[in-house]
């Protein structure tokens, strides 16, 4: 797998961003697209919703078990938003706020400056999914 564009986010530091994107209020930020990805997000609107896939690129190893800040207890990994994970993937719903070029501006900013983007899809909500 290999980077399709970085975040240019203002937290730089690991505890500065916010533990997930609804927390970020209307914080900005812009991914810078690669060259020879732009033509991918030609169709990304002003006030839509997308996931962006990426990379934690400043964790550190990982454990399988991790506390909870939701509710204090010991969980396993793979039911929490941890960080520091096996694959070190994130993903975080944003709303798209413009486009220039290529940079996508974005609120919903929980990464940290430079990360890796890995992946761009369109939010589906799951009220309109059929069953």
């Amino acid at each position: 797998m290999k980077p399709i564009g970085y975040i240019k986010s203002p937290y730089k530091e690991k505890g500065e961003a916010p533990r997930q994107s609804t927390l970020s209020g209307e914080t900005t930020a812009v991914i810078e697209i690669l060259e020879e990805y732009q033509e991918g997000i030609a169709d990304i609107q002003e006030g839509e919703y997308g996931v962006i896939l990426f990379y934690f690129h400043k964790s550190e190893g990982y454990k399988l078990t991790t506390l909870s800040r939701r509710n204090n207890q010991v969980m396993g990994v793979f039911s929490t938003r941890s960080p520091n994970r096996p694959n070190g993937i994130g993903l975080s719903t944003v709303r798209f706020v413009k486009r220039e070029g290529n940079r996508l501006f974005f609120e919903g900013v929980d990464m940290l400056d430079n990360t890796p983007v890995l992946d761009i899809k369109p939010y589906i909500d799951p009220a309109a999914v059929a069953d």
